[in-house]
């Protein structure tokens, strides 16, 4: 009987290992092998041909071609060779406001292009870096935010090395959203950042991975669990440390929360815990018809207009760069007329 049930253990045991292993490889294995390997297309980095969105695609590319774009690069704190793209102001323009946009899972910076091109013709620089395991960044795996706050500091600490007066928007999409809230529960985070934007953000890993394997109706908490110790052991991070509302809580950084109210990624529900969490100035908006990531494009007008009045109230506008805000709140109000 005893050697029995040793043998049950050690082959239960066994198959939750290979199950960790499968889905640790299909959701933060960079390279993603085994069976789901051919169903995942790599994105090497900056493909601005990827925009499918609406129409301010073409209108984000023709931008994006236009306007001169320099590559960075940085170490993080572990070794990793970390990739980003900055649109910087014109010398005649010379800003030391920035916004360090930080992309979703899996992708690569042109993701970003549509929601930074507004913060560049309101007179920011615009930082985009590339996510540990994305683009041409290093690593071997993703980060899901809690592997990439570390990095967003990095960028942002050499910011403020270069520009010691700089003023930092921190803006985050999905899992971007989580690695700028998630930072910002950091003591290192640096005083330049001004806000915080957070777009779709999940309110701790295990909740989302639980939430996530629900949907595919099967054995959620174990094989979260299974994943996360798999996670540990191969990328450093378990899954039950990644948790944006204990770094929200923390947080003395103001942040504005937005999340679409038909988020079927990540729960709407989420977004109301991160909110209450965070005891920080806060504000948070809600697009009701809203998916995932998809808020700004399902109101293109409401999106912006609660950006621009939280970002005034925490980096107030000077003379010089009001003019830029002007004509933005112009184009919204034209976008309003004609949706």
């Amino acid at each position: 009987r005893l050697k029995t049930t040793i043998l049950i253990t050690a082959a239960g045991t066994g198959l939750l290992a290979a199950a960790g292993n499968v889905l640790y490889d299909y959701m933060i294995n960079r390279d993603q092998k085994y069976m789901f390997g051919p169903l995942k297309k790599h994105k090497r980095s900056v493909n601005v041909g990827e925009f499918i969105r609406m129409e301010l695609s073409e209108e984000t590319i023709s931008w994006a071609e236009k306007t001169t774009i320099t590559q960075r690069q940085t170490n993080a704190y572990d070794g990793t060779l970390l990739n980003g793209y900055c649109f910087e102001q014109p010398k005649t323009k010379s800003s030391q406001r920035w916004v360090i946009a930080v992309h979703g899972y899996g992708q690569s910076a042109s993701a970003m292009f549509p929601f930074v091109k507004p913060f560049y013709e309101a007179g920011f620089n615009i930082l985009i870096p590339e996510c540990r395991g994305c683009g041409r960044s290093g690593g071997n795996y993703y980060g899901l935010g809690w592997g990439d706050r570390m990095d967003v500091i990095k960028w942002s600490r050499l910011i403020a090395a270069e520009q010691p007066n700089a003023e930092i928007i921190l803006f985050g999409l999905s899992t971007g959203a989580d690695a700028v809230v998630m930072a910002a529960g950091e003591a290192n985070l640096p005083v330049n950042v001004r806000a915080i934007i957070s777009d779709s953000a999940y309110s701790r890993l295990t909740d989302e991975s639980n939430y996530t394997l629900k949907k595919s109706h099967v054995p959620a908490g174990i094989l979260t669990f299974a994943t996360s110790l798999v996670t540990y052991f191969r990328a450093g991070y378990s899954f039950a440390e990644a948790s944006a509302v204990n770094q929200a809580a923390k947080s003395h950084t103001p942040i504005l929360f937005i999340h679409g109210g038909n988020d079927d990624y990540v729960p709407v529900e989420m977004v109301y815990e991160l909110y209450e969490a965070a005891e920080c100035p806060k504000d948070i908006l809600v697009i009701q018809e809203a998916t995932h990531g998809y808020s700004m494009f399902a109101d293109y007008a409401q999106y912006w207009e609660r950006i621009w009045k939280f970002t005034d109230t925490y980096m107030p506008v000077k003379t010089d760069e009001s003019s830029y805000l002007s004509r933005l709140k112009n184009q919204i109000r034209r976008f309003r007329k004609t949706a």
